[in-house]
Parts: structure tokens; C-alpha cells; sequence
């Protein structure tokens, strides 16, 4: 057996489709604003992600010079140093130790950061190289070129340099390498 159900019908006046439409507007407007917010955020995290990125790369020289040069303590070695510490310090053997102990450890322990940081740079720029070279595209391999002046090699390029040997613009440059900094950051920093 069907049942008709008559659903009821409403009749509005003017003034209440003015209000339910002034609610309605101001409900989307406050809705664009939140989406708008949300992408500005967005935006600063990428750009935030790209800085560090260029920051990263800046520091690979300074960081594999810095650890070319330090030979890595062995452990025989480690408690020599810590030996040493003490007896030029006997008036406070406890405070000594501890003192000693933190800058053997603190050291290690940059040593290691740095070791893992150079590591991921090198493991991200191989990867975007990798990808400009799967692409064919000569302004990919150009732009990872550039990348590598700028940042990588052994010798540091200026901006003028790197336009002079790609024969391209010094804008041109700049706008490469944010792009190149943006797609190693994916790599280096995640998404």
C-alpha cells in the first residue's frame, strides 16, 4: 500500500529570503576567508621549506671543508682526551669530567648532525639530478647545472659566473635556482 505524504510547503515572505540570503552571504564570505588564510599558510610553508632548503645548500661547502678537516676521534683516542682533561684539572675531578665528557659529546655529536645533513643534501640533489635527466628538458639539466655551481662544486660561482657559462640572464639564474630549490626541498624536506 502507498501513502501519498504530502510534504508541506512553506510560503516566505521577502523579508525572510533577504534574511536567509544576508546569513547565506556572510557564511560564504567568512567560509573565502578561512580557505584564503589556509592557502596563505600554505604558501609561507613552501616559501619557509625553500629558504631552508637554499640555507642547507649554502652550508654544504663550509660543512664538508669543516669535516675534511677534523679527523674522527677513535675511541682509545676519546679516552686519552678525557684522561688528559683530568689531570690537567685534578682540583676538581667530578666537575672536570663532566665539563670534559659534555664537549667530547657535543662534538661527536655535531660531527655526526653534520655527517647525516650532508648525506640528505647529497642524496636530494642526486635524486632532482637524476629527474632533470629522465626529463630530457635542457632547462631542467640547466637549471641542475646552475644548482650545482651555485651550491655544490668544490669552487663557489657567483651569480654573474653561472649567467656567463649557462649564457643566460642573471634574473634568469635567480629564477632557476628558486625553482631548483624548490623541487630539492621536496626531496630534502619532504612535501
Amino acid at each position: 500500500m502507498a501513502t501519498d505524504k504530502k510534504i508541506p510547503l512553506y510560503v516566505l515572505t521577502q523579508e525572510q529570503i533577504n534574511q536567509i540570503a544576508a546569513v547565506a552571504g556572510k557564511e560564504a564570505v567568512q567560509a573565502f576567508r578561512a580557505e584564503q588564510v589556509k592557502a596563505e599558510k600554505k604558501k609561507a610553508r613552501e616559501e619557509n621549506k625553500v629558504k631552508k632548503t637554499k640555507k642547507m645548500l649554502s652550508s654544504y661547502r663550509r660543512m664538508k671543508a669543516t669535516l675534511s678537516d677534523e679527523a674522527e676521534f677513535t675511541e682509545e683516542e676519546k679516552v686519552e682526551l678525557r684522561w688528559k682533561f683530568i689531570q690537567d684539572l685534578m682540583g676538581s675531578a667530578r666537575e672536570a669530567v663532566s665539563k670534559s665528557e659534555r664537549v667530547i659529546q657535543d662534538g661527536e655529536k655535531r660531527r655526526q648532525e653534520d655527517l647525516y645533513c650532508i648525506y640528505r643534501i647529497e642524496k636530494a640533489t642526486e635524486m632532482y639530478r637524476e629527474e632533470c635527466e629522465r626529463s630530457g628538458s635542457e632547462e631542467a639539466k640547466r637549471r641542475y647545472r646552475e644548482l650545482s655551481m651555485m651550491y655544490l662544486e668544490d669552487r663557489e660561482y657567483s651569480v654573474q659566473e653561472i649567467s656567463q657559462v649557462e649564457k643566460v640572464s642573471d634574473k634568469t639564474v635567480y629564477k632557476d635556482l628558486g625553482i631548483a630549490c624548490g623541487i630539492v626541498a621536496i626531496y630534502l624536506l619532504g612535501i
